[in-house]
């Protein structure tokens, strides 16, 4: 059914220039099972030794990689549809199983992996149709970042945050698990968004230019992130700058966290905008691919390829690659810890989303097409829980829609903003 050229799909990996610098200093011998086909691929110093169709895939092979037939079909178009559109994270909810040790094998050369598939589906489907950007063609960006000192809990944390825009909205800008501020530059520069708000876009405490506390010694502790502390940071910053009924979005974690500041926080925000949001995610607690992301022997480029395996293939490349590049420079054990609130301690419950009162916050709710919370019982439980709320899926969109695809994220914000700007009081003469 599928039938490879061997030879040739050992050439044009061997010749992709992506292929040979993730696979840098790699020998492993991978099996794939595609339905009733298999086939093994040696990997020796970075180079393919060999791609064979064999009877039936080796049991010492350091990765396996199985499916059935139809999952590979779809995996290997030129545009997978979802969840089909990578072997780890979409593929595992339609039974794709990647075996063999996270740390020792997957983990580190698991870009590679990425890249020869990307290989063989090119060799089936073609190129896939790519989505250049354009220069921004300017001199400076409009966002300028400042420093707040923000006490928590005792604890007095230096806060970097970007300001962009002078319209009247006050948004507030939180960023996804492991990541930073960078996520929303997009958001930030949108000469629409810059009328309609006044934005800030933060890091948390530990990430990006919000280096560690200097009055504790966090050091000697597991870093984990809470909700309480999530909440407290959030509601804390509002109040330093002295915002006037701002409106809070959120990405992931960030997504997770706009319900629970509209349960716990109703009278601080007048709207919240929850991006890949849920109720909880009880399926990601116990999953030990987290884990992997702050270990010792696994770099940070087992965490840029596992990002970018949760953005959408229908995203342009080069912003799909920068989101992965920011997730390679979060602190080592930061994305761990923040995977401990979107597992863990993310906890609400249908019952308690009917509680949230939308008269008081508005919810509004945005869900990629590709994101795992898109499937059966994601976002769409959350909408149908609470009253009043505005619920969209995007189609052709991943999990980090701000930053890996501005262009088609934008007609589903902006009316939410403007909607949001209409309802702000006129200033007195305006």
């Amino acid at each position: 059914m599928f039938d490879f050229d061997a030879a040739a799909i050992r050439e044009r990996t061997n010749a992709d220039p992506a292929f040979r610098l993730d696979a840098r200093y790699w020998n492993a011998r991978i099996g794939f099972e595609l339905g009733a086909e298999s086939y093994e691929l040696r990997i020796r110093d970075g180079q393919v030794e060999e791609f064979a169709r064999v009877a039936s895939v080796s049991g010492d092979c350091d990765i396996r990689i199985s499916g059935a037939a139809e999952s590979w079909e779809k995996l290997l178009q030129a545009v997978p549809p979802p969840p089909y559109d990578d072997l780890f994270f979409g593929g595992a909810a339609v039974g794709f199983r990647v075996s063999g040790d996270v740390v020792d094998a997957v983990g580190p050369y698991y870009g590679a992996l990425q890249d020869f598939v990307a290989v063989l589906r090119q060799a089936r489907s073609g190129p896939a149709p790519a989505r250049p950007v354009p220069d921004a063609r300017r001199k400076f960006d409009s966002a300028v970042g400042r420093y707040l000192y923000l006490p928590v809990d005792g604890v007095e944390y230096r806060v970097y945050f970007e300001e962009s825009g002078d319209g009247p909205v006050p948004l507030l800008l939180q960023h996804t698990a492991g990541a930073d501020g960078r996520q929303w530059r997009h958001v930030l520069e949108d000469p629409d968004y810059r009328r309609l708000c006044r934005m800030l876009a933060y890091d948390l405490p530990y990430h990006g230019k919000s280096v560690p506390p200097t009055g504790v010694r966090w050091w000697e502790s597991e870093y984990l992130l809470t909700r309480d502390f999530l909440m407290k940071t959030v509601v804390g910053i509002a109040h330093a700058l002295e915002l006037d009924d701002p409106v809070y979005m959120g990405c992931s974690i960030g997504g997770h966290l706009a319900p629970d500041l509209a349960l716990y926080h109703p009278d601080e925000f007048a709207a919240v905008i929850g991006i890949n949001a849920g109720l909880a995610t009880p399926a990601a607690r116990g999953n030990k691919t987290g884990e992997s992301w702050y270990h010792p022997r696994v770099g940070s480029d087992w965490k840029a390829s596992a990002m970018l395996g949760n953005t959408a293939p229908t995203s342009p490349e080069a912003y799909r690659r920068e989101t992965g590049w920011v997730y390679s420079q979060g602190g080592p054990p930061v994305l761990t810890g923040d995977v401990f609130y979107y597992a863990t301690d993310h906890d609400l419950t249908a019952e308690q989303a009917r509680r949230i009162d939308t008269s008081k916050v508005a919810v509004h709710l945005l869900t990629g097409e590709y994101d795992p919370l898109a499937q059966p019982g994601g976002t769409d439980e959350l909408a149908r829980n609470i009253p009043g709320c505005e619920y969209h899926l995007i189609p052709g969109m991943g999990h980090f829609g701000p930053s890996e695809n501005p262009e088609d994220f934008k007609p589903y914000l902006l009316p939410i903003l403007e909607k949001l700007a209409a309802a702000r009081p006129r200033a007195s003469g305006g």
